[in-house]
């Protein structure tokens, strides 16, 4: 894994043939070709017969989307601070890795209420509002990987994957996602996906509050709130 890391610097370095590759990341020819053979295959490099090795369009797409994730928290406070002011709710955001979400920002409300929630923590995406909006956007074909078979956080969790299925299609037909206290007892949430200027779904935006709080018949109201500061940022992002 490491040489096949140091050959990807060496190309984006400048290093395009396998005799020079291989001397500079310390392999045998034949090492560093088997290596350079998976890394094209996967779509990490690409490879011209003529001029060489050279960055995938994987690779590519993985750079973009670190640099919209390393901005997200400055470009969203504003309008995360809006949705926080709008429904008094402690406000998340968050990306997807893997099956689990990372929360990368936090907004605490303005209800005597304390969430254990903290920026850096990770949550299965199934149990959470925000996992929902962000698997709900990617290829139906990918949903089962994000999909934990006997995941069970609450009562309430989602662990049949049909009953997943239709609230994923249901999150992307009404553009915002819920978690009924399916990730912690006694806590509604909902979020709303956030893109990038090429349509991908880079992040999701939440607020979380007591079920106390968060009835019924307020969900639709505060989705829409919720789907605002998603476009907003998505905005930011040329979206």
């Amino acid at each position: 894994m490491a040489k096949a890391l140091a050959l990807l610097e060496a190309v984006a370095e400048g290093y395009r043939e396998v005799e020079t590759l291989a001397r500079q990341v310390g392999l045998a020819r034949s090492t560093a070709h088997r290596l350079l053979f998976a890394l094209v295959k996967e779509g990490y490099l690409r490879h011209n017969p003529r001029k060489g090795y050279s960055l995938g369009p994987k690779l590519i797409r993985l750079g973009f989307q670190a640099h919209s994730q390393l901005h997200l928290p400055s470009v969203s406070k504003p309008h995360l601070e809006w949705l926080r002011d709008q429904t008094r709710e402690t406000v998340h955001l968050a990306v997807l890795d893997g099956s689990k979400v990372i929360y990368i920002e936090k907004l605490p409300g303005y209800r005597e209420l304390q969430f254990a929630s903290h920026i850096g923590a990770r949550l299965p995406a199934q149990s959470t509002a925000l996992g929902k909006a962000l698997v709900a956007y990617l290829p139906e074909e990918e949903w089962q990987n994000h999909f934990i078979p006997g995941l069970k956080r609450t009562p309430n969790t989602i662990s049949d994957f049909a009953h997943f299925r239709r609230e994923l299609a249901l999150s992307r037909s009404r553009g915002y996602s819920l978690d009924l206290e399916e990730n912690e007892p006694g806590v509604r949430c909902v979020a709303a996906p956030i893109f990038d200027g090429s349509g991908k779904v880079v992040a999701a935006v939440s607020i979380s509050s007591a079920s106390v709080y968060l009835p019924e018949e307020r969900i639709p109201l505060v989705g829409e709130l919720v789907k605002e500061a998603a476009q907003r940022i998505s905005r930011e992002l040329g979206g």
